[in-house]
């Protein structure tokens, strides 16, 4: 619900901000139709930085980005919905944090989707593996990236997951005890 709250006055750049969460569900159907959970990524690094092209490349390995041919990747582009006491949400979620919200790494997952092929309605091994991670009794400490973003000429508002962490409880225990302490202080005062 704050999430919300807060994408409804979106900035120019982007806002990060973190929530505390539990994973309801990983989108593997859409309509019907199996969903690809990972695709193969460009390992090139970028020129003049240490970081990695990361873009989609084609069957054979070759990345229109860089131009190259390379040794691609998996990489895991999930759709997940994270729940709290209050409210959920669709959020998309990339490698890093994907991988430590489903706890594999992306050269496991399509291992395990290339592994199966079922029919209409059959679950699959990655789907069934997935399903234990939902509602884990170890909740996340999700960061979530805001920006906006224009699609066929509309300002969109893009919020996807940028990072993903087991959350500290003795931490996570102390803001919410000094929340309540805020609270109490608040309806005495009043």
């Amino acid at each position: 619900a704050e999430m919300r709250a807060v994408v409804e006055n979106i900035p120019e750049k982007p806002e990060h901000y973190n929530i505390v969460t539990r994973l309801q569900t990983v989108q593997t159907r859409k309509q019907g139709e199996i969903q690809p959970l990972t695709y193969m990524a460009c390992t090139n690094p970028r020129e003049g930085t240490s970081l990695l092209c990361n873009r989609r490349v084609d069957e054979s390995g070759y990345c229109g980005g860089c131009g190259r041919n390379g040794n691609p990747a998996a990489r895991l582009n999930i759709r997940c919905r994270f729940v709290d006491f209050a409210d959920s949400a669709w959020l998309t979620t990339f490698h890093e944090a994907a991988e430590k919200v489903v706890g594999m790494t992306g050269d496991q997952v399509k291992a395990m989707e290339a592994e199966s092929s079922p029919g209409a309605g059959e679950d699959r091994k990655i789907d069934e593996c997935l399903k234990s991670r939902y509602y884990m009794s170890q909740p996340f400490q999700i960061t979530v990236r805001a920006k906006s973003d224009s699609y066929n000429g509309e300002v969109r508002t893009n919020i996807s997951c940028v990072d993903a962490r087991p959350v500290q409880r003795r931490e996570h225990g102390r803001k919410l005890l000094g929340e309540i302490h805020t609270m109490l202080g608040a309806a005495v005062t009043a």
